[in-house]
């Protein structure tokens, strides 16, 4: 079962109700939602419940009363993360759940808070260059099924060079498991990106789209494949400038944080947790700006760690990773905007992975090159093809960052 990513949500009903069907298991009932508790559902409304598991292996239903003879009948629900999901798949459906409520049924688990997730138009607005969206969250095996479906809508807003990022949670036993991409007629489009090589979970699969992809797909499109399990579909837009930054010159670095913090997202493989900079100081990244560079330090590194950079993003503070480059103990991040770096500034970033201490956070602000230009322009005539750095010292080719060169700046990668 998919659950699609939607902006607005409404807590609908609180409480602790212990489920049951089999006393000597567990102590509890089945629990019908009072009236009123679903008014105005529609279609493509997700129904989020909160549940708490009291056995090893409880059992979740989720069942409504069908048609004119009101006939119990059980949804497809998933559960991932303590709560369990359902997304209304017609309008007959949604009328008949606000109108008679929904049964919960099942062993060994309570239920403590339900929630309605509405559709949010702004999903469906352009995004700006070097933005990503979550279109789509769930866990599903593909056996050559197709997941995550998404509209036309979604599909116009794909472009050149675009990337769609697939979260790849698991893999299975298949000889060549895969994911791909497919139309809205099942058509494939693009190469399959093969995980039999791959080891570390979870994987992103980047499909980099060319002209070509993005005008097959702007009808809409799906995600299949076989031998995997997926759970996060991410449209990331194009921005040409979008590019990591090397260390050091020409930024001007500022300690915001040192410490030690192990970081882990398994802790069957490393002892850990995740860093939430906004925790341990609130205004840790104020004043950050467009083309500021964030580097975090790192030591104690195990082989294959996992370096993962977070901020929380929109109206909707959804958890959206940045795209980071590793370099020798530490691992940085350029800051692609001034509305991610006031979200950055706002509510600080949380710093996840696996299997390595962070020990050190650095703000790079870049230098001005105003009197370079001024000391460099009685030099131009003489030299007009030497390049010189932001200290107005002249570099080879091969020097990596603000290169001023016939009175003109550029940044030299």
């Amino acid at each position: 079962m998919s659950v699609a990513v939607f902006a607005a949500e409404r807590v609908v009903w609180t409480g602790n109700e212990p489920i049951s069907w089999n006393t000597e298991v567990y102590v509890g009932t089945q629990f019908e939602t009072p009236e009123g508790t679903f008014a105005g559902l529609v279609k493509d409304n997700v129904i989020k419940v909160t549940v708490v598991a009291g056995i090893d292996e409880p059992q979740y239903v989720m069942t409504y009363k069908a048609g004119s003879g009101w006939e119990w009948t059980d949804l497809t629900t998933s559960v991932a993360d303590g709560v369990m999901s359902y997304t209304v798949e017609s309008d007959q459906i949604a009328q008949e759940i606000a109108d008679r409520g929904l049964i919960f049924r099942g062993q060994g688990y309570n239920i403590t808070q339900i929630v309605v997730a509405e559709e949010d138009p702004e999903e469906q607005q352009p995004l700006q260059p070097g933005e990503s969206r979550v279109l789509w969250e769930g866990n599903e095996t593909l056996a050559w099924n197709e997941v995550a479906e998404q509209s036309a809508e979604v599909g116009a807003l794909l472009a050149e060079k675009d990337q769609l990022i697939v979260t790849v949670s698991a893999k299975g036993t298949a000889d060549w498991p895969k994911v791909l991409l497919r139309d809205a007629s099942s058509n494939a489009v693009g190469e399959d990106i093969l995980l039999n090589e791959v080891s570390e979970f979870p994987y992103e699969a980047v499909f980099t789209l060319t002209a070509a992809h993005a005008a097959a797909l702007a009808g809409g499109f799906k995600v299949c494949g076989d031998g995997v399990t997926v759970s996060k579909l991410v449209l990331k837009k194009y921005k040409e400038e979008d590019k990591p930054v090397e260390p050091g010159e020409p930024y001007t670095d500022t300690e915001v944080w040192s410490g030690d913090v192990a970081i882990s997202w398994n802790q069957e493989v490393y002892a850990g947790s995740e860093l939430d900079t906004y925790s341990v100081k609130q205004d840790m990244f104020a004043g950050l700006a467009e083309g500021d560079s964030i580097k975090v330090y790192f030591t104690d590194a195990i082989e294959a760690a996992q370096f993962n950079l977070t901020y929380k993003a929109g109206e909707n503070w959804d958890w959206t990773s940045l795209e980071v480059a590793q370099k020798d103990g530490f691992f940085t991040y350029r800051v692609a905007s001034e509305q991610i770096a006031q979200e950055i500034a706002d509510r600080g970033l949380v710093i996840r992975g696996q299997g390595y201490h962070v020990v050190r956070i650095v703000v790079g602000k870049p230098q001005t090159a105003t009197f370079v230009e001024e000391v460099l322009s009685h030099q131009q005539s003489v030299f007009s093809n030497q390049r010189y750095n932001i200290l107005g010292q002249p570099v080879g080719e091969n020097y990596k960052g603000i290169v001023i060169m016939n009175g003109k700046k550029f940044y030299q990668q």
